[in-house]
């Protein structure tokens, strides 16, 4: 939910689903945090949309383009707002602009494994990113072992049941099953 003053404009007064027309920090600031869409390009007015205020974002980092659709859509249709990466570095850049609230990380990704995309984002200044809890879905035989030792929230082994990771994903936001 915004929250705080923008051009002298308190955030929370914003209601879902309304138009606005804004100054241009006002929107800009909006638009950057995803929590309002334009009206259409001709026109400066933006609005507040009804699900996108309450939305969790998920980092799902995989680099198995078909599964991490699958998990990406799963995810969205229970009311995520989901960003992808496919690799670690990818996943560690997207941790920083998108500043996710949970990632749903793979082990054994390209350029940064996961263990290493895990140990540079416990070595972040900023704790509130290190802090980020992730569940490791891997197919790794070793792979609950290893979430273990990066200190993942969870572990599952893929193939993994879509409803029980989006059943782990809703009970580690603290969210209900049956938000949607």
């Amino acid at each position: 939910m915004p929250r705080g003053l923008v051009d002298g404009i308190d955030l929370g007064r914003f209601k879902r689903g309304l138009t606005y027309d804004l100054s241009t920090s006002t929107g800009n600031l909006l638009l950057a945090e995803r929590w309002a869409e334009p009206v259409d390009d001709d026109e400066p007015a933006l609005v507040i949309p009804f699900s996108q205020l309450d939305r969790h974002r998920v980092l799902v980092v995989e680099d198995d383009a078909d599964f991490c659709e699958i998990v990406t859509q799963a995810l969205r249709y229970h009311g995520f707002t989901v960003v992808a990466a496919h690799d670690g570095a990818e996943g560690l850049a997207a941790l920083k602009q998108h500043r996710p609230s949970l990632v749903v990380l793979d082990l054994n990704l390209p350029r940064m494994s996961g263990k290493q995309f895990r140990e540079a984002q416990l070595r972040l200044a900023d704790r509130k990113l290190a802090e980020v809890p992730v569940i490791v879905v891997s197919a790794r035989d070793d792979a609950v072992e290893q979430a273990h030792k990066i200190g993942a929230a969870e572990a599952m082994q893929k193939p993994v049941d879509l409803d029980r990771l989006v059943g782990t994903v809703h009970r580690r936001l603290g969210r209900s099953n049956t938000s949607r």
